[in-house]
């Protein structure tokens, strides 16, 4: 019998993923733009500060995971890592928003103030999100609960950064005299870390103290640890066929959408003329989008599987991220700068946004399955391992979107001063064209995953009748 698992529950584990959804949202669609048009450091210092974080990640990701899953404590082999993430998020979090213009700083000072303050927050997330997820996958082996549980918890993570981005647009980031385009305004961005910071602290916390009475529920590591031995278990782990297909097709998913979120500010302020106040209308659309997914998945999962169901999310998206594009060549779209062409560009947002969130639920949910697989061949839970590889991925998004849309910055030669047309007209076009195009890439990759709701029940049949 399969634990099926409270509301009570949901909500309490759900709720730390807030931490990780307002990081995502000021690091997908805040972090280049503030540190490039902002405060002045080159957009290829910028891209290579993103990308020296990432590697850092994927050390960091992989050794939380092998720690995590060979952690033998009395609170278990998750919650003591997840207690003490709130440390690092918060104090380096803060920082990394906090230059200003006027403190003078060189470029080179600013490039290592950004790598050492971004690498220290993504650290003391990767404390928690390895443990949290791989928490979430082992309480439950269940296909359905598993899906609804990491929907629960992504749901929390959107609306979190949904609600960071309207307290950017609607308070942090209004129109002053000085600047008109109040997402230009220097002196937005440390009170907007620093409110994001409470909120994430306290998430972390929250969760991490509500859920100690199901850690008698987990497996606990038994055998000796070698370094011989953790690497037989890695090798096992990793070589899974479902996990190479899964993690390949999630990390080229993940370089298309963050190449595609990175830029969105840039040509909303630049390409589009919108004013903060009017960028915050769509987040109504993410608002309502969250909610809509976190309807659909459990319930299309149940019917196609996770598999179908994935490869039908980031198909919508490929056709539907063009639209503005093509409507604006085709002379469709109402005058830059107006209310009526952010309700026009909604439209292609309302299935972007959905499906976007709603292919997040179901691959999350994912892992879960392969760590069932993993544990049939191995004899060993090892979702630390594979879920580092989710975080890590989720890193990507934000990493590689970044590195890329900073080095596109750079090759059209887009500093602090406002670009010109045919600049954030090319930039429209890498988002418009380049970025879809590219997700045809990850859709190859899911289309050969062949872990099904069939297979798993019977796999968790063997594992049954083994133990």
């Amino acid at each position: 019998m399969h634990l099926m698992l409270s509301n009570k529950f949901k909500f309490q584990y759900s709720v730390g993923a807030v931490a990780n959804g307002i990081k995502t949202d000021m690091f997908t669609f805040f972090l280049l733009f503030f540190y490039s048009r902002v405060i002045g450091l080159d957009p290829l210092l910028a891209s290579l500060a993103i990308g020296a974080a990432l590697i850092i990640d994927s050390v960091t990701d992989p050794l939380m995971g092998t720690i995590s899953d060979r952690t033998n404590t009395r609170l278990g082999r998750r919650h003591p890592y997840m207690m003490l993430s709130f440390i690092p998020v918060s104090i380096f979090y803060i920082l990394l928003f906090t230059p200003k213009p006027d403190w003078d700083l060189s470029q080179n000072q600013l490039f290592w103030w950004m790598f050492v303050c971004a690498s220290f927050t993504r650290i003391g997330m990767t404390l928690f999100e390895v443990p949290h997820r791989s928490f979430g996958a082992e309480i439950t082996k269940d296909y359905i609960e598993r899906t609804k549980l990491f929907s629960w918890r992504e749901m929390f993570a959107w609306v979190a950064g949904i609600c960071n981005a309207f307290l950017a647009y609607n308070i942090f980031f209004r129109s002053t005299p000085d600047y008109s385009f109040g997402q230009l305004n220097p002196e937005a961005y440390f009170p907007l870390a620093l409110t994001g910071a409470i909120f994430m602290v306290l998430s972390l916390l929250y969760s991490s103290i509500t859920t100690t009475d199901k850690i008698h529920n987990l497996s606990k590591w038994t055998e000796s640890i070698t370094i011989k031995q953790i690497v037989k278990e890695l090798k096992i782990a990793i070589s899974n066929k479902s996990f190479i297909l899964f993690f390949l097709g999630s990390l080229t998913l993940s370089i298309s959408w963050g190449l595609l979120n990175s830029l969105t500010l840039f040509i909303n302020t630049d390409f589009w003329g919108l004013k903060g106040s009017q960028i915050g209308i769509f987040l109504y659309i993410y608002f309502g989008a969250a909610f809509l997914a976190f309807y659909i998945t459990p319930k299309f999962v149940a019917i196609i599987g996770k598999r179908n169901f994935v490869l039908l999310c980031v198909l919508g998206v490929a056709l539907s991220a063009p639209i503005a594009f093509i409507s604006y060549n085709l002379g469709l779209t109402p005058e830059k700068g107006t209310t009526t062409l952010v309700l026009f560009l909604c439209v292609p947002l309302i299935f972007i946004s959905t499906l976007s969130i709603a292919g997040n639920m179901a691959r999350d949910a994912m892992i879960g399955d392969i760590a069932d697989e993993v544990d049939l061949q191995s004899g060993k839970r090892q979702e630390g391992v594979l879920y580092s590889a989710v975080s890590f991925v989720q890193k990507v998004n934000t990493a590689i979107g970044s590195l890329t849309g900073g080095l596109t910055l750079w090759v059209l030669n887009i500093t602090a001063e406002t670009p010109t047309y045919d600049q954030a007209y090319s930039l429209f076009f890498v988002q418009g064209v380049i970025g879809p195009i590219l997700l045809i890439i990850p859709i190859l990759f899911f289309y050969f995953y062949s872990l099904d709701k069939k297979r798993h029940s019977e796999i968790l049949r063997q594992l049954k009748e083994r133990s």
